[in-house]
């Protein structure tokens, strides 16, 4: 005979929205969009490098005078290291995988914001656009966007006091700046994952939505985000040696799981905004049966 399920559980909010959210992370194959999602991510990564290699041995950079700007602002092991990646690379370069690396270096990132559109548009019960060739470009754009935001990010982060104090010396500025500097990069940081956010879930509509249908879940990615990979980075260093089982793969293993972490992250945030949406325009919690083929 069936346990009846007790009334208090039924209404209570927190987990009726857990238990939906349950229900469209397996309706939705959001597991599977997202190993798909890190696989992409991880082959974003070597054409991404092969260019860069090769496009500062194409430049033929004077790597004595790198060396000279550079001792201001890094720790003499990694300027070491700086300066023999720097002459290896201007023996090496070459046009033809310069062009070669550029092109993936585009393709497979375009590729994951791809996958990443169509969960987005599943988790909003939208089907495959109308129109092939502008969501092509708006791939296209919102990729190349993507790419900046993440050297910006970059920058953001390794822009530390070494950096600062070597601009304040050049450029005679306010040692006051140092501080300023210091207690807003990440919260500058923050806020641009959160456009970035914002703009991938509003433009993979297919009309402009209100505001109630994007913020929320671009909020609670970021949030999400940032203390899994907190929790993440806590767990893999103190309890997780993944080099002890899996010698040098463990790195690639490492940021595997991360890449996975993440991307389920951002695919479940477009999910809370589709529930928020079909809760807002249908006054109860069903995720819509629909949606179009799998990635």
């Amino acid at each position: 005979m069936r346990k009846r399920v007790p009334a208090w559980l039924h209404r209570n909010p927190v987990i009726r929205v857990t238990g939906q959210l349950i229900r469209r992370y397996t309706l939705h194959d959001v597991g599977q969009q997202s190993a798909a999602m890190a696989y992409y991510l991880l082959f974003t990564i070597f054409p991404m490098l092969i260019f860069l290699s090769s496009l500062l041995g194409i430049l033929n950079l004077n790597v004595e005078a790198v060396r000279e700007l550079l001792s201001h602002v890094l720790p003499k092991t990694i300027l070491n290291l700086c300066e023999t990646y720097l002459q290896y690379v201007s023996h090496t370069a070459s046009a033809t995988i310069l062009w070669f690396s550029l092109v993936f270096s585009i393709y497979f990132p375009m590729r994951a914001v791809n996958c990443l559109v169509r969960c987005v548009r599943r988790a909003y019960g939208l089907r495959r656009p109308e129109k092939p060739l502008r969501y092509q470009l708006q791939l296209l754009l919102f990729t190349l966007y993507l790419i900046v935001v993440i050297v910006a990010a970059l920058a953001l982060i390794t822009l530390g006091e070494r950096v600062l104090l070597f601009f304040i010396g050049h450029l005679d500025l306010s040692r006051g700046l140092l501080r300023v500097w210091d207690s807003l990069r990440f919260v500058i940081l923050a806020l641009l994952l959160f456009a970035t956010l914002g703009i991938l879930y509003g433009m993979s509509q297919d009309r402009r939505q209100p505001a109630l249908y994007i913020l929320p879940g671009a909020l609670l990615a970021l949030v999400a985000w940032m203390l899994l990979s907190i929790g993440f980075s806590f767990y893999v260093e103190n309890f997780a040696n993944y080099s002890v089982i899996y010698g040098t793969l463990g790195a690639v293993i490492v940021l595997l799981v991360w890449l996975f972490l993440s991307a389920a992250t951002l695919i479940m945030g477009a999910e809370v905004n589709g529930m928020i949406r079909e809760w807002h325009q249908n006054r109860h919690f069903r995720p819509e049966e629909g949606g179009y083929d799998r990635v």
